[in-house]
C-alpha cells in the first residue's frame, strides 16, 4: 500500500465520523424529568411534583401532550409473553395507566414549542396526585411527553412520597443524611 491508499483510508474514516457527528447533532432530543417539588402560589405553599421537559438539542421541539402514568395492574409472565407475541415489542410499560393532565384540571401549556437549551415546567399539586394514586397499585409515577410526530419520551420511575400536612414523611437534614430518630 502506498501513501495515497493511507490518505484515502484516512479521508473515508474522517468523512464517516463527521457524517455521524452531524446526524447526531441534527436529531431533536427531549428529556423528561419528574421530581418532588414545593411551589408558592400567592401566600400559599403547596407540595407536589414537577415535570420538566428539557430540550438539550439544537432544534426546537414541539410538545403536543404531557401525561402521567401510574401502575394499575400487576402483570403476569403469561401476559407479558402474550403481549410480546401479539404486538412484537417488549412489554416495558404494560400495566401502566396513561392519565392526561387535563383530566385532572392541570394546565400543561400544550401545545408548546421548547427552544434549544430551554425547558418547560408543569407543577402538579399534591391533591391531584393523591386522587390519581388512589387507583394505583403503588406510589410510583412516570411522566411522558409526546411531540408533534407522536414520539413519546418517558421519565424514569418516580416514587412519590406520602405528604402529611406541611411535612414530607421522608426528610433530610442539613448535612444531607437521613434523620436517625
Amino acid at each position: 500500500m502506498g501513501p495515497t491508499d493511507y490518505l484515502a483510508i484516512y479521508g473515508a474514516g474522517l468523512s464517516t465520523a463527521v457524517a455521524a457527528w452531524n446526524y447526531a447533532r441534527s436529531r431533536s432530543k427531549v428529556r423528561v424529568v419528574l421530581i418532588f417539588s414545593v411551589e408558592t402560589v400567592g401566600e400559599d405553599t403547596q407540595a407536589g411534583a414537577s415535570i420538566f421537559i428539557q430540550n438539550p438539542s439544537a432544534q426546537t421541539v414541539h410538545i403536543t401532550n404531557v401525561s402521567l402514568l401510574y401502575p394499575f395492574k400487576n402483570i403476569t409472565i403469561k401476559e407479558r409473553i402474550e403481549h410480546m407475541v401479539r404486538f412484537r415489542r417488549l412489554p416495558i410499560r404494560i400495566g401502566w395507566c396513561h392519565s392526561d393532565l387535563s383530566l385532572h384540571g392541570v394546565d400543561d401549556g400544550c401545545p408548546i414549542s421548547v427552544e434549544p437549551g430551554k425547558s418547560h415546567k408543569i407543577f402538579i399539586r399534591d391533591e391531584v396526585l393523591e386522587n390519581l394514586l388512589k387507583e394505583a397499585k403503588s406510589r410510583q409515577l412516570k411522566a411522558v411527553a409526546q411531540d408533534a410526530l407522536w414520539r413519546n419520551k418517558y421519565s424514569n420511575v418516580f416514587e412519590y412520597p406520602a405528604v402529611q400536612g406541611d411535612d414530607v414523611q421522608t426528610t433530610v437534614d442539613e448535612v444531607g443524611e437521613a434523620p436517625t430518630s
